[in-house]
């Protein structure tokens, strides 16, 4: 389901809504000018206004787009963003089917193709959590191998999860064998059966490199959005076991269709922004407010100071400083 970015359509309402401002200031800018061409010498004198004053026009017609954008963006967005105690309110949450089979140990993924397939892993999973608004989500990583089980269950605490990514290796609690995706996918859609309708993302991290299973006919209600991402290099495959072991993609396409989703293949590149941003749980961050709104606060400065600067600056710099004449004058009285 594609939804709008609350905060992206409200600033291009207050792009428009500045760029009517900016619009109506230049009619008027340019009435006024028209006007001040008769009266030019009686403002500024017979020699005329400086040439910086030129320049006066725009800046005012900035000021009115300024004032417009800020204002209107401050009129609509949260004056103080909520106090929220996660364990009492609703929440969406994030569940993460992470292969940590021997595999991922592997040094083939990353854009130099020189970091371990879980190093990778980890790190296309930060960057989903820097996008995300995680003070409001709660966070379920289920590990698989040859059996899967839950590492974290339903935890707000970002650390924990990124210290359960960072190294832990988790494959010794497995016995040795053929790495189960679809089991493990599997299990970690048991724990979202009992969570709320339309709550929850789940995302896969594997490099594919699998043997065949079964999953649920349907998925709970709770899954809103799936995300399929690949790791490790598709093309040059590398040993491990005896055998040799490269991304698979037609499996995580496979899988990404099964299950409704999407399949990105991570190895060398993060998750598209527009992809994040349309994941139904993505919600503009408190941060993202925060920015936005001090951002306009300053625009709102700026305009306001243009527009009560400029008339002293005219008044005091304006005209062209006349050269007095009176020396000129006294010798030609005295002759």
């Amino acid at each position: 389901m594609v939804e709008t970015d609350p905060i992206e359509a409200l600033i291009h309402q207050a792009a428009i809504v500045g760029l009517l401002c900016a619009l109506v200031a230049g009619l008027g800018e340019w009435l006024h000018q028209r006007r001040l061409r008769e009266t030019q010498s009686l403002t500024f004198g017979p020699e005329g206004p400086r040439g910086w004053t030129a320049l006066v026009p725009i800046l005012r017609t900035f000021a009115a787009l300024l004032l417009g954008f800020s204002l209107w963006v401050l009129a609509h967005l949260e004056s103080k963003p909520p106090e929220i105690d996660p364990t009492q309110e609703p929440s969406q949450h994030l569940l993460i089917a992470l292969d940590v089979s021997p595999s991922m140990y592997l040094e083939d993924s990353g854009p130099e193709r020189n970091i371990r397939r879980g190093t990778r892993a980890s790190e296309v999973l930060e960057a989903v959590f820097q996008r995300l608004d995680m003070s409001r989500t709660r966070v379920s990583v289920v590990a698989f191998y040859t059996d899967a089980f839950p590492v974290v269950l339903e935890s707000f605490d970002i650390n924990v999860v990124n210290n359960v990514l960072n190294g832990l290796p988790m494959e010794f609690a497995f016995e040795a064998g053929s790495t189960q995706l679809q089991q493990g996918v599997e299990k970690a859609l048991s724990f979202a059966k009992a969570w709320p309708k339309g709550s929850t993302t789940l995302i896969v991290v594997s490099d594919g490199d699998t043997v065949g299973g079964s999953l649920p006919a349907r998925l709970p209600l709770s899954i809103s959005d799936v995300l399929v991402l690949g790791v490790g290099d598709p093309h040059k495959g590398s040993s491990v076991a005896g055998r040799t072991s490269r991304q698979n993609i037609q499996a995580l396409q496979r899988l990404a269709v099964r299950l409704g989703g999407l399949y990105h293949d991570a190895n060398t590149k993060h998750l598209p922004t527009e992809v994040v941003r349309n994941l139904a749980m993505a919600v503009p961050s408190v941060e993202d407010q925060t920015l936005l709104r001090d951002l306009c606060v300053a625009g709102t400065g700026i305009g306001t100071g243009i527009l009560a600067l400029l008339p002293l600056l005219l008044a005091q710099f304006g005209r062209r400083s006349q050269r007095s004449k009176s020396p000129v004058l006294t010798g030609q009285a005295g002759k």
